[in-house]
């Protein structure tokens, strides 16, 4: 049977492969993968099986409709891992949603090496796909997340054709790799409209400076590093290199200018690489579909630290809550409660700390809620879950300037930061690393005594 028939073989409605979820399973999403046509119907299953289904999905699109508030009481059994996202934000917050903490490159290392007694099962897995070329292989559509890795490893497994999707080089699914195949009912993906934080644009002039030609990128998500591009952090570069968890539009637009050409790559010259790439515009969309100079592969492989830290003059730019006066980032939780989760801050700032010539940047605007509360903060108990730990501290940016902590000791990354904060908060942190830093009755130098 040549792979054409199977692929009509395996081809379904929504409501048909929806009934391959059996009582007991647990159903796994990857990030940036829903097959969104399904959704409605494995809704309507899993209340058929009594909820007898568990639901584990890193950063749910909002056609995950089980973790939406109006449907609370109906006892949906849920997590997320990793990266929350909007979707899953809520329930974790309110604490009706349990959390795996994880990360994108070690995630099935671990579930790998585990007795098979202690596994979370991934009984079935469903995402979005490409039309199948003529192997009778299917694409990724730039979103190559987890896919490949679900897929390899999951009993069920079902994708929908979305033919909207561009075909970006890079990882892909055959026809006898997957369980069930839909088609699209949709015309296209929604794009949420975000905005870029007040703060940014005055942070991307400072992150300019630090930028240098040839220097290897990665952005990552959040409302200010990943509209740096926009607002000219990369303005004036030239043969700049491209290795990123996530590529932001503004990137895509400065691939298609050469500014981004990975020329000067110590791997992978020449080649851009991401776990996913998303076009905003027509014009996006047509080059991501023309064989761009591009690879969307699986994230277990793009963020993995050593991956990262092996390219020469590597920079990771990313995004904090807050940041202490020790150099201790904060980016995944408010408290204890999970807001976003680690993503792949933590990988690919330890890799661009590590890398040859390395830099890795943290960005923050100085306050929140309007100037009332400073991100640069005081260190204290731990009530907060450190995403990346001092010992990799580098490069802060606010919008007041850049202090980097490097090489320096406690009372100098606090001096340093203090120059970066709010002047409105700078009294109260001054007070703090004297109770922290200082013996009793030695007035910090920052005092000006």
């Amino acid at each position: 049977m040549g792979w054409q028939d199977e692929y009509h073989a395996k081809l379904m409605t929504a409501e048909e492969a929806a009934q391959l979820l059996q009582p007991g399973d647990v159903l796994r999403s990857g990030i940036g993968a829903d097959a969104r046509s399904l959704m409605p119907a494995l809704f309507a299953r899993i209340v058929q099986l009594g909820m007898d289904v568990r639901i584990i999905s890193s950063s749910p699109s909002p056609a995950q409709e089980w973790f939406h508030d109006e449907y609370a009481e109906l006892g949906f059994d849920l997590s997320s891992e990793i990266f929350a996202g909007a979707t899953a934000r809520a329930g974790l917050m309110d604490r009706r949603v349990d959390w795996y903490p994880s990360l994108f490159s070690n995630s099935f290392n671990v579930w790998d090496r585990l007795p098979e007694s202690e596994r979370e099962p991934m009984d079935f897995f469903q995402c979005s796909v490409t039309p199948p070329d003529e192997n009778g292989y299917m694409g990724t559509g730039g979103l190559a997340w987890q896919k490949l890795d679900y897929i390899e490893r999951s009993r069920t497994s079902v994708v929908e054709v979305c033919p909207f999707l561009p075909d970006v080089p890079g990882e892909r699914i055959h026809v006898s790799q997957v369980s069930a195949i839909i088609p699209t009912a949709l015309d296209g993906l929604p794009l949420l409209e975000r905005a870029g934080t007040d703060a940014a644009e005055t942070i991307a002039g400072f992150v300019n400076e630090i930028i240098e030609d040839g220097d290897t990128c990665q952005i990552g998500a959040g409302r200010t590093a990943t509209f740096l591009p926009e607002f000219g952090a990369f303005e004036g570069k030239k043969d700049l290199g491209w290795h990123s968890e996530i590529t932001p539009a503004g990137i895509v637009q400065l691939m298609m200018e050469g500014v981004f050409n990975s020329s000067r790559k110590t791997y992978d010259v020449g080649l851009h690489v991401t776990a996913s790439v998303n076009a905003r515009t027509q014009e996006h969309w047509d080059w991501l579909n023309s064989n761009p100079p591009l690879e969307a592969r699986r994230v277990t492989s793009v963020n993995h630290i050593l991956s990262i830290a092996r390219h020469e003059r590597f920079t990771a730019i990313n995004n904090a809550f807050e940041v202490d006066l020790t150099g201790q980032v904060y980016s995944e939780a408010i408290g204890t409660r999970v807001y976003n989760g680690t993503g792949g801050q933590t990988e690919f700032h330890i890799g661009a700390a590590i890398s040859p010539g390395g830099k890795a940047i943290t960005v923050v605007p100085a306050t929140a809620t309007g100037g009332t509360i400073t991100r640069i903060v005081a260190p204290g108990p731990a009530e907060g879950f450190v995403t990346v730990p001092r010992t990799f501290a580098d490069f802060v940016v606010t919008e007041f300037g850049v202090a980097r902590l490097g090489g320096k000791s406690q009372r100098q990354r606090a001096e340093a930061l203090i120059a970066i904060a709010h002047p409105d908060h700078r009294g109260e942190l001054r007070d703090a690393i004297q109770t922290h830093f200082y013996p009793s009755g030695v007035r910090a130098s920052v005092l000006g005594d």
